[in-house]
């Protein structure tokens, strides 16, 4: 991938987090720093590191800002952000930035800034009190679900853009239809992102407790894909469901999740070491620090190319399957749950198989539909009736073509 086309995750505050979430798998990086007790980016990298990305950049300049908790860095940071990138920006350029975050700083001073300057939210809800709170904990053990739905009022009354994150975990994994109901209804969101939850036991490598099993996952997305598909035109996104619609279509997946490669971005830590992936932050997938080498130089070296194409390294099973083109395999984070070996499939492999055999036929219908509307905006499937020839010119009829 060029350059100018690699994206950022950026971890201002590198491992450090108000929250001490039991399922975390970020917060043990702190060992990578381990004279740095309490990890900031300084003004020296934030400056330097803005001024190189938005220099090997194209017009479309992304950030993603994430942590740990990028907003420990307090309000002042991000302004010194926007003002550094409007300073190194070219013109013509078109700058956005996302910030992931568990949302419990988010106060009016932070909403009126991140609706200023235009910022995507993402918060990390995971259902009700009783969901949300059995993982997302403070370092006391009080549940954060409160001042996190408080924050998210706010968001919403200042009009900042907005989406979730839900871990899937045990808490929801057996309630899909009470936690989108809930996440779409109760609370009005219209942007979700569900993430299946496993993870290792550092200390006896098997799985950690908490990791859920991939048939459930399955189930859980194919009911999720239930209640999403009940509209024609459904109100509410959920990322995977968009993805596989646009692979449907012939197009390439946005996520990496589901594209052939690795290597659409780099994580910039906060003192400005550069690593492959926030899954792979660790030594030997470390490109360099940006500060010693130009960040242009790390991303076309020879290790981000070979941590790329690890992805692509599958095995038997994996290459006869009739789902190939959808998952690639599936994320090498989830590759590496029972072995040290990238070429197996997924842990996740059976509930992508079931989500992939459930949705395929609405999802063709709807990509056609898409697709037939792109060549001809005014094309309108309105009072067509069942047996009536499909006004996609198909040729067929509509209840065997485009009907949903």
């Amino acid at each position: 991938m060029p350059p100018q086309d690699i994206g950022v995750l950026v971890k201002p505050a590198g491992p450090d987090c108000n929250l001490a979430c039991t399922y975390c798998f970020y917060r043990s990086k702190a060992s990578l720093y381990p004279h740095s007790p309490r990890h900031r980016m300084s003004d020296e990298v934030l400056q330097e590191f803005i001024r190189q990305y938005m220099s090997m950049s194209g017009r479309q300049v992304s950030f993603a800002w994430q942590g740990g908790e990028p907003t420990l860095m307090g309000l002042e940071f991000f302004r010194r952000v926007v003002y550094y990138q409007q300073k190194f920006g070219r013109s013509g350029q078109m700058v956005s930035n996302s910030l992931q975050t568990n949302a419990i700083l988010l106060d009016d001073d932070w909403c009126q800034f991140l609706a200023e300057y235009k910022f995507l939210v993402g918060i990390s809800i995971d259902g009700p009190a009783d969901v949300h709170d059995r993982f997302r904990i403070y370092p006391s053990g009080t549940g954060s679900h409160e001042p996190v739905i408080a924050a998210l009022h706010r968001l919403q009354q200042h009009g900042v853009e907005h989406n979730v994150l839900a871990m899937v975990t045990p808490a929801n994994i057996d309630q899909p239809e009470q936690i989108y109901e809930y996440l779409t209804e109760e609370l009005g969101l219209e942007y979700l992102q569900f993430i299946p939850l496993v993870e290792k036991d550092p200390a006896s490598g098997k799985l950690a407790d908490f990791s859920i099993d991939p048939h459930a996952y399955g189930e859980f997305l194919c009911r999720v894909f239930d209640l999403w598909a009940r509209e024609a035109e459904p109100q509410v996104h959920v990322r995977m469901f968009d993805d596989l619609l646009t692979l449907h279509a012939g197009m390439e997946a946005p996520s990496c999740l589901l594209r052939e490669l690795c290597g659409t971005y780099v994580v910039i830590e906060h003192n400005g070491d550069v690593y492959c992936c926030d899954f792979f932050v660790e030594p030997q997938w470390k490109l360099g620090n940006l500060m010693q080498t130009p960040l242009t130089k790390l991303v076309e070296s020879k290790t981000f190319a070979r941590f790329a194409r690890r992805k692509s390294e599958l095995g038997h099973k994996c290459r006869e399957c009739e789902w190939l083109r959808f998952c690639w395999g599936g994320c090498p984070k989830h590759r590496l749950v029972y072995a040290d070996d990238p070429s197996v499939p997924s842990y996740f492999c059976a509930g992508y198989r079931q989500l992939f055999a459930h949705s395929q036929e609405q999802l063709e219908r709807r990509a056609r539909r898409y697709m037939a509307q792109q060549r001809n905006p005014a094309l309108s499937y309105e009072n067509v009736g069942r047996n009536d020839p499909c006004p996609c010119g198909s040729g067929k009829k509509y209840k065997k073509c485009c009907m949903l």
